[in-house]
């Protein structure tokens, strides 16, 4: 059984998390806070978060299954891209699935 909680709070969060890292793709000096944290490639924030394999999706660094106590903990919150965060479950984060941005990019 799942021991991941869905709270209107917890909705709150995923929207403000989400919009916080738009907002930081959006400045190139900051882009590089909002990639996705498992492949390091940018995210598509102009599609709604969890509809496209590029859009984002709040990922826990440390999952909820296994530590459900860190499910709302900000300081747990990474942005991923949807099926980054699917294909890793789980498990730890094979980092590096992606190929670095160029530095013409930024």
């Amino acid at each position: 059984m799942s021991k991941r909680v869905h709270t209107r709070e917890a909705q709150r969060q995923r929207t403000e998390f989400y919009e916080s890292g738009k907002i930081l793709d959006a400045d190139p000096a900051t882009r590089h806070l909002s990639v996705c944290w498992i492949c390091t490639l940018r995210i598509d924030y102009e599609q709604a978060p969890g509809t496209t394999t590029d859009s984002h999706t709040l990922d826990h660094y440390y999952p909820v299954e296994d530590f459900p106590e860190l499910q709302n903990d900000p300081d747990n919150f990474r942005h991923a891209h949807f099926d980054c965060n699917s294909s890793r479950g789980k498990g730890d984060a094979e980092r590096g699935l992606g190929d670095p941005m160029p530095a013409w990019w930024g």
